[in-house]
């Protein structure tokens, strides 16, 4: 039977002669992957096929495509013929990092000195790089902001927070600082919640309030295309805000 132009187009899985074969696999089309041989979307061979191309046993195959699957590489659908291949995230970098920071006992003056580089240059690079789609994005984000802090909502609040830092860093069209970024917003979060709990609900609210305004400037500048603007206001939210975690006794290792 002839092949179909598709299936010549296919990339091609050597055989495998290694004592961990599991391993090998994983490794082999982890690299199709990433090399964009195999693209979001495409399927994997079947299980038959790929015990004839790699010459290996089935639970071998298996065990490679649950390592693919783990690292969120592929997600496999029962009864159907071949994995289907994902879209990267970085939800496992980012988790990888966040436990590697937190057992590495980081601490506060330590976040903040980061952020005043990091975040400083996300502001910079969205105020140059920002598309009027996320100049919206912000915008709202805001606005939603806004109606929490008007509802008492300090708590839901907060997660926006990270929202609101996300979302400037796709602005800033830099792949490795927005997977940064996550990475501090995840240990950001929890303080600001634990700064909350040390004070009254007003003083709370107040502190909110500080953070949407900060965040307002920033975003005015981003959006008027001013960077210098956009990093003095970076800047003065960091400061800010470390100040605000110090004075209510919290820290990164509390």
């Amino acid at each position: 039977m002839n092949s179909s132009p598709a299936a010549e187009n296919r990339p091609t899985l050597r055989p495998v002669q290694t004592q961990r074969a599991s391993e090998a696999i994983y490794e082999q089309i982890k690299d199709l992957i990433i090399s964009g041989q195999f693209k979001p979307g495409d399927r994997l061979p079947s299980e038959r096929a790929l015990i004839e191309m790699l010459q290996r046993s089935r639970p071998t195959i298996r065990e490679a495509l649950r390592m693919l699957e783990r690292e969120g590489f592929i997600r496999t659908v029962p009864g159907t013929n071949g994995a289907i291949v994902q879209e990267l995230s970085t939800d496992g970098v980012t988790q990888s990092l966040e436990v590697m920071l937190q057992t590495s006992r980081v601490t506060l003056d330590e976040l903040s000195e980061y952020r005043a580089h990091n975040d400083v240059a996300v502001a910079r690079w969205a105020a140059q790089r920002a598309t009027a789609e996320d100049i919206a994005a912000l915008g709202e984000t805001l606005d939603r902001c806004g109606q929490l802090l008007e509802a008492g909502a300090l708590t839901t609040f907060v997660s926006q927070d990270a929202v609101f830092h996300g979302q400037l860093a796709l602005a800033g069209k830099n792949q490795v600082s927005y997977i940064l970024t996550q990475v501090m917003s995840r240990l950001v979060e929890p303080l600001m919640r634990k700064a909350l709990e040390q004070q009254s609900a007003e003083d709370g609210k107040g502190m909110c309030r500080r953070i949407m305004s900060m965040h307002r400037a920033i975003f005015d500048a981003v959006r008027a295309g001013d960077a210098d603007g956009a990093a003095q206001a970076m800047t003065e939210h960091i400061s800010e805000f470390g100040g605000d975690l110090k004075h209510y006794g919290v820290s990164a290792q509390n």
